[in-house]
């Protein structure tokens, strides 16, 4: 059977409709219980490969034949697999702002336990991420949801403008992922979460 571009063209308008996504590397974005279902199934599948196989080396082919899958159904819910790695990363986040924002954090010290505690429990993963030379990936979602929200609010305290306060927070998130960073590269690291924690209440001289 010939598939001419009108059948092509009329395909993606009812996939639009009915799942919710559009061109132009806009991840899934609707409700549709079956399209959550295979996205998680997706994400899944590509963690596991991560596991043993480069991310370079890692297709969409040999992810959806993990998942049994088909290869329209990647399309309609990822444009790539790099968009998969930014939604895991996207899940991540969200938990920890959801995670953070119901503690009680009045210092930099108490952000660093939070902080190194949270992610530390993601070390195998985020380490994978690392190690296939996506930390740049992480250094951007630190950003994106950090210095958005009122995380680091008491680090801007003593600054003395609104452009000394995106500085002041910068410092502090640049700082953080940094020690994570090199924290997550190694196999046997020679500190813990909590030890780094207790590095940046020493290195501020905030009280732990």
């Amino acid at each position: 059977m010939v598939v001419n571009e009108l059948d092509l063209n009329l395909t993606y308008l009812i996939s639009c409709m009915i799942f919710g996504y559009t061109k132009g590397g806009f991840m899934y974005r609707g409700s549709n219980p079956s399209a959550l279902r295979s996205r998680d199934e997706i994400v899944k599948a590509f963690l596991s490969l991560l596991s043993h196989t480069s991310l370079e080396q890692i297709s969409i082919k040999m992810i959806m034949d993990s998942t049994g899958l088909s290869r329209q159904t990647f399309y309609q819910i990822f444009d790539s697999k790099e968009e998969v790695l930014e939604f895991y990363l996207d899940t991540i986040f969200e938990k920890f702002i959801e995670h953070y924002s119901q503690q009680t954090i009045g210092s930099l010290c108490d952000a660093a336990k939070l902080f190194f505690a949270f992610f530390g429990e993601y070390k195998e993963i985020l380490g994978l991420i690392i190690q296939n030379g996506k930390s740049c990936v992480l250094q951007r979602k630190c950003r994106e949801y950090l210095q958005r929200d009122s995380y680091f609010h008491y680090a801007r305290n003593k600054a003395e403008s609104q452009e000394e306060q995106k500085y002041a927070a910068t410092f502090v998130i640049s700082g953080m992922v940094a020690m994570l960073e090199q924290w997550l590269r190694e196999e046997q690291p020679s500190i813990d979460t909590r030890q780094m924690a207790l590095l940046v209440c020493r290195i501020t001289g905030t009280k732990p």
